[in-house]
């Protein structure tokens, strides 16, 4: 049982950092557990599991809708993403001797070349992997996995964020530039830059949030 409400809840959370199931949107029980084939319990526990998040508005005796994109608490899993990552990035940079640098820039550089075939190809679902794939290699090496993951179980209001903002191009395209000014100070040895280039590149989606705002106003909380 404990099985079948992991799988049901990961399947509706993947929906809603994917926005397939769209802020506001409301959700019925027995509908999603007709499309999943199982009992409304599991569905219930689910659900439960993603309010906790703010994933989801549960409303006794009223129902139950994908919570609206709320700017503060956006900007607070921001700040933790911002905050912990700086952290690992610069343990990740003391930990690296001449050969290790080499090793883990080359490793990045083809993760780069992966991600532009994925802008090329105007996959954005692949761009953002790309991109969490590049950001989690600092915390792999440096043996902070568990970080990573209290990381990606807090931060699923700023996931949303991130494919909507991936809807304009430009984004992306900046995106992928700041990637590669990071790559580089790491092939570089280059700490101090590779902090400061890394900060302001996961900086640039807050300052975005108000105009995300207005351009998708009905995703938003008022």
């Amino acid at each position: 049982m404990k099985n079948q409400e992991n799988s049901v809840y990961g399947v509706l959370r993947e929906k809603i950092l994917s926005l397939e199931l769209k802020p506001g949107q409301e959700l019925n029980v027995n509908q999603l557990a007709n499309e999943m084939n199982v009992s409304r319990s599991p569905i219930r526990d689910a659900l439960l599991r993603l309010s906790l998040d703010k994933l989801v508005d549960v409303f006794p005796q009223k129902g139950t809708r994908v919570a609206f994109l709320d700017k503060d608490i956006i900007k607070k899993e921001r700040f933790l993403r911002i905050t912990l990552e700086l952290g690992v990035l610069k343990v990740f940079m003391e930990s690296l001797d001449e050969n290790k640098r080499k090793i883990c820039a080359t490793k990045l550089q083809a993760l780069l070349l992966e991600q532009h075939a994925s802008l090329l190809d105007g996959n954005k679902k692949a761009f953002l992997q790309k991109d969490d794939e590049l950001h989690h290699f600092f915390y792999s090496e440096t043996k902070n996995e568990w970080l990573w993951k209290v990381l990606d179980s807090h931060t699923g209001n700023d996931h949303r964020i991130r494919i909507l903002s991936y809807n304009a191009d430009r984004i992306a395209n900046s995106v992928e530039k700041e990637h590669i000014e990071l790559v580089k100070a790491i092939e570089n040895g280059d700490a101090e830059l590779a902090c400061k280039v890394d900060e302001e590149h996961m900086q640039v989606l807050s300052d975005l949030l108000e105009d995300m705002n207005k351009n998708y106003p009905e995703y938003f909380s008022s």
